[in-house]
């Protein structure tokens, strides 16, 4: 089948997005007052978005979208942030780290310069002509499953997909980005971040992998469990 014809058969047409690291030309951020992150909801609805450091406003999303390594510039600083506030004065401790100094280490141990010498990054809808770095998926779980599954299909590893705790943004880019240094890329579930799920459908996720494995996984469809009947009992009922 081809690429219409899979999205149709796992009801994600119009939630499949390529993204691609690039340099040069014209940006935008149609979510200047706010999260960047959010930018993805204007991609779906058919815009092409290309996104600079300078394009976000903010600290956190710099470094989740892959454009700046190390701490996060936040009054208090960031490990604070993270964890417990640093008092009167600085913005109110989101809660997500037990101390300061786990947060900061968890940071600093990131994946590091992920951009491979990129200043933008362009996010736009799939289309079968494309060779971008990154496919994301915006999926229910009933489409996330049948994704992972088609994902491990032709792999032997069972643990090749991971669900990382960390910013929505960093889930979709960073960490994505950061895989294909690897010789064989994991797949990412990303948005598990309480501050930027309300941004998207409730019964959603994010499923990314490498522009390649994604093609790999529309070649397969046509031999794997999508034309058994256990899928097509599920399908009933995206």
């Amino acid at each position: 089948m081809d690429y219409a014809e899979f999205a149709s058969e796992l009801g994600i047409t119009g939630k499949v997005l390529s993204i691609t690291r690039t340099n040069g030309g014209d940006v935008s951020n149609p979510c200047k007052e706010n999260c960047a992150f959010l930018a993805l909801n204007n991609a779906f609805q058919g815009e092409t978005i290309r996104l600079s450091e300078d394009a976000i406003r903010c600290p956190g999303g710099k470094g989740g979208f892959g454009f700046a390594d190390g701490l996060a510039d936040m009054p208090g600083g960031y490990g604070h942030f993270l964890s417990y506030g640093a008092g009167e004065g600085a913005p109110p401790g989101m809660r997500l780290k037990q101390t300061p100094e786990l947060a900061e280490q968890g940071a600093l141990e990131s994946p590091q310069n992920v951009m491979d010498g990129c200043s933008v990054i362009e996010i736009k809808g799939f289309e079968d002509s494309d060779e971008p770095d990154l496919v994301t998926i915006l999926a229910t779980p009933d489409q996330l499953s049948a994704l992972n599954l088609l994902f491990h299909y032709r792999r032997l590893e069972s643990d090749i997909t991971y669900f990382p705790a960390g910013s929505g943004c960093s889930s979709v880019f960073r960490l994505p980005f950061a895989e294909l240094k690897s010789k064989n890329p994991r797949a990412v579930i990303g948005n598990a971040d309480v501050s930027s799920r309300p941004g998207f459908p409730e019964n959603s996720f994010f499923f990314t992998v490498s522009g390649e494995a994604f093609k790999q996984m529309i070649s397969d469809a046509d031999e794997s469990f999508l034309t058994a009947s256990a899928w097509k009992r599920l399908k009933s009922r995206i």
